[in-house]
């Protein structure tokens, strides 16, 4: 991505694309909360002190999956733009000239 970056904003282009790692990182885990919430709210599981095995009701083992999709959705979409995206003039260059 920082070959499409003037020199200039080159730099802050980069700490920007790393800074969204982290952002990434609180946003997946706030995620993870707010669904956990939500589940137990729906849900209304009894506690692990009054029954033990249904404490865990079986509904609850969608909300690992969904969590997993909704992080599987920034991969995805970067994959794909990242596949529609014209190759560097650098690059095509020497790939035209090994071959």
């Amino acid at each position: 991505m920082s070959e499409y970056a003037n020199k200039k904003t080159r730099g802050a282009f980069i700490a920007a694309v790393f800074a969204m790692q982290g952002f990434g990182i609180l946003a997946g885990g706030i995620f993870g909360m707010i669904m956990s919430a939500a589940f137990e709210a729906i849900l209304k599981p009894p506690t692990y002190e009054v029954d033990p095995i249904g404490s865990t009701p079986p509904e609850a083992d969608y909300l690992w999956r969904i969590i997993v999709m909704f992080g599987a959705l920034p991969a995805m979409l970067t994959f794909y733009s990242r596949s529609k995206m014209p190759e560097t003039a650098r690059y095509t260059a020497l790939s035209w000239r090994i071959t």
